[in-house]
């Protein structure tokens, strides 16, 4: 009955994650197992600590939120996700939650709510911020019925295209994804047919407008 929530923390923040570990280890029945500065490091770290909850920031680089909830869903199914990110309008939410996340608080959002989202959610309960909750509504209506192409995009694609969008060059790509540079250039042609882009800039443009990479990135 005493057994503490583990806790994960993604984001490339390390500032953020310090101040979220000082947060939640100071309270009684949380405990914070590992961190992560980006997706593909979260995959890892979850095999070390076991978590019951991932506070999982969703700009993050080489592997974004979304696409790290997605896949960390499908192998660990148990695991609850609360997504805390500087988005609180637009798809980022709705992609958040489409991707299996169990719920959805700001960054800037108080102490109490945090703790509150994480022991929801926890629970198998669902967490949505009321900062973020009616512009999630109208935006799921306004796009419920509309033809969205990144939902055509293969996982791999979604991997390709935020490697390219933050600046790799296709043989980085091929590297950290274990993929021959022939098969790199296949996915990009088809992210360009399925997308409609003419060159890479296009893709970059498309990326940072959906919110896979941050303007900055």
């Amino acid at each position: 009955m005493n057994r503490k929530i583990k806790i994960l923390l993604a984001d490339d923040h390390e500032v953020m994650r310090s101040a979220l570990r000082t947060l939640l280890d100071s309270r009684e029945g949380l405990a914070v197992v590992g961190e992560a500065g980006n997706g593909r490091e979260l995959l890892e770290q979850v095999e070390k600590g076991a978590p019951d909850v991932v506070v999982m920031d969703i700009n993050m680089p080489e592997l974004n939120g979304i696409e790290a909830t997605r896949q960390l869903l499908s192998t660990h199914p148990h695991i609850r996700v609360l997504g805390l990110s500087i988005h609180i309008k637009g798809r980022m939410v709705s992609e958040m939650l489409n991707a299996g996340a169990s719920g959805y608080v700001p960054k800037n959002c108080a102490a109490s709510e945090l703790l509150e989202a994480i022991q929801c959610v926890s629970a198998g309960k669902m967490y949505i911020s009321p900062e973020v909750l009616e512009d999630f509504v109208e935006t799921r209506k306004r796009t419920v019925s509309d033809e969205n192409a990144f939902a055509t995009l293969t996982e791999r694609e979604r991997e390709v295209l935020q490697l390219l969008a933050e600046g790799y060059p296709t043989k980085e790509v091929a590297a950290k994804l274990g993929l021959g540079v022939p098969t790199v250039h296949t996915h990009r042609q088809h992210l360009m047919q399925k997308l409609n882009a003419r060159s890479i800039v296009d893709l970059v443009r498309y990326a940072i407008r959906e919110g896979i990479v941050s303007s900055d990135a």
